[in-house]
């Protein structure tokens, strides 16, 4: 065999390895190192609670310890929060379930797997805040903006709200039917719009023994019938540092809240402030209540160490659970360390096939050396050109995003990605904004005035064939190793949050609507802006050490022109808050421009830091921009689309 070629099939066949090793061993710490049976499936609810009597079909995953079948178990259903899926529960349901309790983990509305869209949650008249003035707009912002409007709150506030549980409701019932399942000691957890899940299946089913709100929103009594609903055994899951407005009670932090009448008095049933950390009322009754405070973000709860412990402390007690692991023995982080690695390694499986493809005849062309002395902007030039990519980028990001999210008049059945229509905005605008730069540079300007061609740029009309065929080709190769990851091991690729996961056909149908959006984006700004004008000199030019020195600098290069203007948003987010005045968003602007876009930085910037790698090396190994803009296009709308909510 070719040497040219023996090598990379060898790093292939490793990278292949290392990712079905990882998954593996990650499937056998889920199970519990064996005591723990998990199973997937879907629930088909006879009747339908969606709005408008939409089909209900709810994706779930089991998790089921391998105890006496002659003794039902106590069971916990898990409730995932917006943006999320039935995965983001793995941390709860591992530890739940190695302690002898039945987790049913489900996707909700909308998400992963489940139909209908979070459409079939319906949506109120009026916002939480002002219950007076009838709102007005899109669907999908209506039904966003009325998440905390719940089905059993008094008629007139919560007409047009369907299903506040988004299918826990149904999940509910499978799992209390479960012949296993003692449903005398059942309770629930949910994270985020989980709370709000949380509160509506506890709601209809008095028989909970505990609930576990990880960041929840604290319900006034006026709101529903208090008399005549009662909730069970209630932990809070309080992060510090929460970005979204409705579990910091509407104000711009957390401080002082245990001295508020709706956090003593309407959550915590006493009659005078209450500490932090510090249990009230019985387990006997179903009046216990305890507020957890967290020095975590909201994002960041699931996992948290500290309210993994709580929590565990919580329901043990709850439902009477006796468990040789102590509350603060946790192997969840392992887990997602392993699944991590497995997701790590399948991308990097992307590069060595990359190498063995170009030693084919047809994608040969794809591995055109860079120029010994490629044309170069000078450094003041670049520096400007820099400064002015990181200010678009930041200046837009809060308002664009949000345009696009709840408000941009799209077609609602056609672009049905939320967080996508915002994605798509912000990016769509940064490359009109760079494409006429570039023309107008390039037609008329300093580049027309200094010679620069298209092959400058790092352009190749040629190629484009073989490296839209290549780029589907490496991450196609990627996306069966997904498939043979869940079909044997039920693990996709992550770490905490979705990222790679298998596509059902409308999640499919929707990344062939995205895709060309970020193909346009990648290929102008992260290919012939960043890698053609922008490019930097080749750094220790005839030194042995050069081509690692030049992908390093040219990486970090790409993540500051790319992700400056994050980080300037999350800076402009997160000092104030951690100063103690609240989230910078909300200070500067108002909560609108809070929440969901803020809280993604956490996986938005190290997700895209991490393409930038994989870009600038298909760059330096093709000479064209054309295979690294086309796969990280591929990739991020992989992620968009295969893990984010379906209106």
């Amino acid at each position: 065999m070719d040497k040219k070629m023996c090598k990379p099939m060898i790093n292939f066949a490793v990278c292949v390895l290392i990712t079905l090793a990882c998954a593996g061993l990650a499937s056998i710490v889920v199970s519990g190192f064996g005591s723990v049976a998990i199973e997937t499936g879907f629930i088909e609810p006879e009747h339908s609670l969606a709005a408008n009597g939409l089909p209900v079909r709810i994706a779930y995953k089991l998790y089921r310890p391998k105890l006496s079948s002659s003794v039902p178990a106590p069971a916990v259903l898990a409730m995932h929060g917006y943006q999320n899926d039935k995965e983001t529960n793995a941390a709860f349901c591992i530890e739940l379930a190695r302690r002898g309790i039945v987790v049913l983990s489900v996707d909700l509305y909308g998400h992963g797997e489940s139909s209908p869209g979070f459409r079939g949650r319906g949506w109120g008249q009026y916002s939480i805040k002002n219950l007076e003035k009838p709102l007005s707009g899109p669907q999908r912002f209506l039904t966003m903006i009325t998440f905390s409007i719940l089905d059993f709150f008094r008629p007139e506030i919560a007409a047009g709200v369907a299903d506040s549980s988004m299918g826990g409701k149904s999940a509910w019932l499978f799992l209390r039917n479960l012949p296993y399942v003692d449903e005398s000691r059942m309770g629930l957890t949910g994270h985020s719009m989980g709370t709000w899940a949380s509160w509506s299946v506890a709601a209809d089913f008095p028989e909970h023994r505990a609930i576990v709100l990880q960041c929840g929103e604290v319900i006034p009594l006026t709101h529903y019938d208090s008399e005549n609903i009662t909730f069970n055994n209630v932990l809070l899951l309080q992060a510090r540092y929460d970005e979204f407005e409705n579990f910091r009670d509407y104000g711009l932090h957390i401080l002082g809240l245990e001295k508020t009448p709706v956090r003593y008095h309407d959550f915590m049933g006493q009659d005078e402030p209450v500490e932090w950390n510090r249990t009230y009322g019985s387990f006997d009754d179903g009046s216990a209540r305890r507020m957890e405070l967290l020095q975590t973000n909201h994002r960041l709860v699931t996992h948290d160490k500290h309210g993994m412990t709580a929590s565990m402390e919580w329901f043990t007690a709850a439902l009477g659970v006796t468990s040789s692991f102590a509350a603060s023995n946790h192997i969840y982080m392992l887990k997602e360390i392993l699944v991590l690695l497995a997701m790590l390694s399948a991308l990097v499986s992307m590069l060595p096939l990359f190498l063995i493809l170009t030693q084919f005849k047809f994608f040969a062309p794809l591995a055109i050396p860079l120029a010994e002395k490629p044309k170069t902007l000078s450094l003041k030039k670049r520096r400007t050109a820099a400064i002015i990519a990181i200010l678009v980028s930041a200046l837009t990001f809060p308002f664009l995003t949000q345009l696009g999210h709840g408000l941009l008049p799209l077609p609602e059945n056609v672009f049905r990605m939320t967080i996508g229509n915002g994605f798509i905005t912000w990016l769509t605008f940064l490359m009109l904004v760079s494409l006429c730069m570039l023309l107008y540079w390039f037609k008329k300007g300093a580049g027309k005035q200094d010679g620069w061609t298209a092959s400058d740029l790092g352009l190749a009309e040629k190629t484009i064939p073989r490296a839209i065929l290549a780029a589907f080709i490496l991450t196609g190769s990627m996306y069966a190793l997904l498939c043979i990851s869940v079909a044997i091991f039920k693990l996709d690729f992550r770490f905490i949050w979705p990222f790679f996961r298998p596509f059902t056909p409308v999640r499919f149908g929707q990344f062939l609507l995205y895709l060309p959006f970020y193909v346009a984006f990648f290929t102008v700004n992260a290919g012939v802006r960043l890698y053609g004008q922008m490019r930097l000199p080749e750094i220790a030019q005839g030194k042995p050490s050069q081509p690692i020195l030049t992908q390093l600098a040219w990486w970090g290069y790409s993540v500051l022109i790319m992700l400056g203007g994050l980080f300037l948003i999350a800076l402009i987010e997160y000092i104030p808050f951690f100063l103690g005045m609240g989230p910078g968003a909300d200070l500067l602007f108002s909560s609108l421009f809070g929440g969901p876009f803020m809280s993604v930085l956490i996986l938005l910037i190290p997700q895209f830091a991490l393409f930038f790698f994989f870009s600038t090396w298909f760059f330096r190994k093709s000479g064209t921009v054309y295979t690294g803009s086309l796969v990280i296009a591929i990739l991020a709308c992989w992620v968009l689309t295969g893990g984010s909510a379906v209106f």
